[in-house]
This record gives C-alpha cells, sequence and structure tokens, in this order.
C-alpha cells in the first residue's frame, strides 16, 4: 500500500465503551493502523472525572507511540452544569428545551463541555502530528465542532461521517440551519445508502457509503451441544412491544415444537428486560441471559447459534446488526420486519434473513429453521462489508481528498 497517511478519528464515545457508538471508529481506527496508517482516535474520557492529561504529556507520547495500533486521546469535558443537567433530562420542561435550543443556536450543539476540554489538545495535534485529514463521526455535533477547529488549524480537509438519522436528532425548526453550518467539510461518508438518501435532504456534498463491519467472515462451524436448537438474541430491544412479538411467537412455536432441547440465549445490555418477557418461556426451554459481551466470544456464540435474532429499531435507518450476522453465517431473524437495503443485501450475499412483524410471522419463521436446511451466506461476498474491506474503502477516499500520503 505504500507509505500510509496519518489521520484523527473524533468520536464523542470512548472506544473501551460497552456500547455500539465506540465500535465503528474504534474499528476503523484499528483496521487502519494495522494497515499501515498512523491514527489519532480522539474522544470525550471515559470516565468525566479522570483527570485532564497535560499538553506536554500527549506530545511526548505523540513522539514515541507505537503507531501499529491507534493513539487514543480522551479528554475531560469541562463544567458546564447547567448543559448537563439540560441533555440529562433534570431541567423542568420549557427551561430544558431552552437550554438545548440556545446551545444549538449560539455554539452549533450541547456537547460545550467536552469541546472545551479538547480546545487545549488542537495546536500539538495540528503542530506536531500534522494531520493529512480529519474524520469525525455525528454522535452529537461537537464531534464536527471538534474537527472544523482542527482542521483549520491543521490546514487539511475534514470529513463529517453520518451513521444517525439526522433529521430525528436535531430540534425541529433547527435542523436546515445546523447542517449549512458544516458547509466546509470536504466530504461526508454515510452508514447505509439509507443515510445517503437522508443526507441528501440537509447536506449539499458528495457522500460515499462506508458500512460499519465485521471482522473477516470464515465458513460457520456446525453448531455445538449435538441436538440443541440454540437461539442467539443479541443487542438492544428497543422497548417492549418488539420483544413481546418475539417471546410470543416463539412460545407458541414452543408449545407445538417436535423438536426437545431449546435454548434461548440473549446478549447484551438489556438482559433484565429479556429475562422478564422470558420468564414465561422457563417451563419450555432453558434460558440464558449474559451481559455484553466481547467481539470474539460473541462472534463465536453467534456462529454456534441455529438461528440469530435481533431487534429492529424502527427510527434507524440501517442497522449494522444485521452485516455482522449474516457473516455469523446462520439464519438471522429480525423483529419487527427489515428495511429494503438490508434485504437486497442479504440476497446479494445469499444469506437467510427472515423479517417478521407478528407473533405469527416468527412462529412461521421457527418452523421454516428447524425443519428445512436453509442457505448459507457466500463468504466471499459478505466479507465485502467486512472492516478490512470497508477500510480498503475508505483509504481510496482519504488518499483523493488529503492528495495522497505524506
Amino acid at each position: 500500500m505504500g507509505k500510509g497517511f496519518r489521520a484523527v478519528f473524533v468520536n464523542h464515545v470512548h472506544p473501551d465503551s460497552k456500547h455500539v457508538s465506540a465500535l465503528r471508529m474504534r474499528s476503523f481506527a484499528d483496521t487502519l493502523a494495522a494497515q499501515g496508517n498512523e491514527i489519532v482516535l480522539f474522544t470525550q474520557a471515559l470516565n468525566p472525572t479522570d483527570a485532564a492529561k497535560p499538553v506536554s504529556q500527549v506530545g511526548r507520547e505523540l513522539a514515541s507511540h507505537d503507531w501499529t495500533r491507534p493513539y487514543v486521546l480522551a479528554c475531560r469535558p469541562e463544567s458546564f452544569p447547567l448543559l448537563r443537567r439540560a441533555r440529562e433530562g433534570y431541567l423542568v420542561f420549557g427551561l430544558r428545551q431552552g437550554v438545548l435550543a440556545s446551545a444549538y443556536f449560539f455554539r452549533s450543539g450541547v456537547f460545550t463541555d467536552w469541546l472545551e476540554g479538547a480546545l487545549p489538545y488542537l495546536p500539538i495535534l495540528s503542530q506536531d502530528f500534522q494531520p493529512d485529514i480529519i474524520w469525525a463521526t455525528f454522535g452529537n455535533t461537537d464531534a464536527w465542532n471538534i474537527a472544523r477547529r482542527m482542521a483549520a488549524e491543521s490546514g487539511c480537509p475534514w470529513v463529517a461521517d453520518l451513521k444517525d438519522n439526522w433529521g430525528a436528532f436535531l430540534p425541529i425548526g433547527l435542523a436546515r440551519l445546523i447542517a449549512a453550518r458544516y458547509r466546509d467539510a470536504a466530504h461526508m461518508t454515510v452508514f447505509s445508502e439509507s443515510h445517503r438518501e437522508e443526507a441528501d435532504h440537509w447536506f449539499g456534498q458528495d457522500k460515499t457509503v462506508i458500512y460499519s463491519g465485521f471482522n473477516e467472515a470464515a465458513a460457520a462451524s456446525p453448531p455445538q451441544q449435538a441436538g440443541a436448537f440454540r437461539i442467539l438474541l443479541t443487542g438492544s430491544v428497543y422497548g417492549e412491544a418488539s420483544l413481546a412479538c418475539f417471546i410470543g411467537g416463539l412460545r407458541a412455536w414452543l408449545a407445538a415444537a417436535p423438536i426437545g432441547n431449546v435454548i434461548l440465549s440473549y446478549a447484551g445490555n438489556d438482559g433484565e428486560e429479556v429475562a422478564s418477557q422470558a420468564a414465561v418461556l422457563q417451563d419450555h426451554c432453558e434460558i440464558n441471559i449474559q451481559d455484553f459481551l466481547p467481539y470474539d466470544e460473541l462472534l463465536a456464540l453467534q456462529k454456534a447459534a441455529s438461528l440469530n435474532v435481533y431487534m429492529r429499531n424502527s427510527r434507524n435507518l440501517f442497522q449494522h446488526k444485521v452485516l455482522e450476522l449474516l457473516a455469523a453465517g446462520r439464519p438471522v431473524l429480525s423483529v419487527p420486519g427489515e428495511g429494503r437495503e438490508a434485504m437486497r443485501i442479504a440476497d446479494r450475499v445469499g444469506g437467510c434473513l427472515l423479517p417478521c412483524d407478528t407473533e405469527q410471522q416468527v412462529f412461521q419463521a421457527l418452523q421454516k429453521v428447524s425443519s428445512h436446511a436453509l442457505s448459507a451466506t457466500d463468504v466471499d461476498k459478505i466479507n465485502a462489508y467486512s472492516w478490512p474491506a470497508q477500510s480498503k474503502e475508505l483509504t481510496r477516499l482519504f488518499r483523493r481528498l488529503a492528495g495522497g500520503a505524506r
């Protein structure tokens, strides 16, 4: 690939956070660093009360860092108690909306505490690290505010990454005004084709789809524990209704199922809610509730499952979970339903994706999976969506925008 480039990735969520919001930037930072590029991952501190790192120390660490992995620079936020209370919903109605709207209007964001904590580090990144490009993901607009300032100081382009629904996240009446403030972004990357369509309503930049990926897939191993039908529910459940639909369909299938040993497992942050609703199944199957798991452990469970299940958030334009589960090589069930883009990808890679909107559809999908040998995902085709493959697309884009590597 030749000599690599230098890039600063900006994401509010620390890479060690057990939340999906950390995954995209952390994984691309890891992959691009392994491919020979120098990457700084610029975030807020994992614990907001952590001591701020002295700027002089950052300079020494940048000079001696092993660039086969990203350098994580985590900034302690400054104290903005009124803004924090407004974000967290602790102000009375009316005052809360006023504080947040004012922050957007006058400062283009509601995480000014993180922005102010980040500012002391911009000169040393600009002068000592000298990035070729800056890439900032929208979890909140202050990631973009930091990227704009850093790019201006460094004299390099910055790229706005949009992985959320802009129109749904910004206050009514301010979405277009705030979008116009980021006209200086050299380009925009988007999470999916659906995100590109949404972004076109607000932003005029050219856009490139960069999917969040997964570690390159291999052929799925046979399910463990012969004779057991293993169902794995992964990730957030997004409220009671979708989970109730799945549990209801599963309960009906268990009552009619001719197979014996069924194991329902869950891995994620909503274990209490899943355990509560799954209690009605205790006499019909084994239930195994686990917390958020490291990626390798989760992947092993997904590959060993007879059926992988996820809850779809209808507010999301596209969910990364579908790619991860198709890559595991097992049939996948989603509730409620799925979008056209996910279905097109499943069809393109030869995977089995079963969208369900009702308990009856869940029942029918379970019958189908338990009684038929279903198509397995084509490994070569799904790997086009992996972290390494998508990183190559990102590298080509960065090189073009930055005018080549140093």
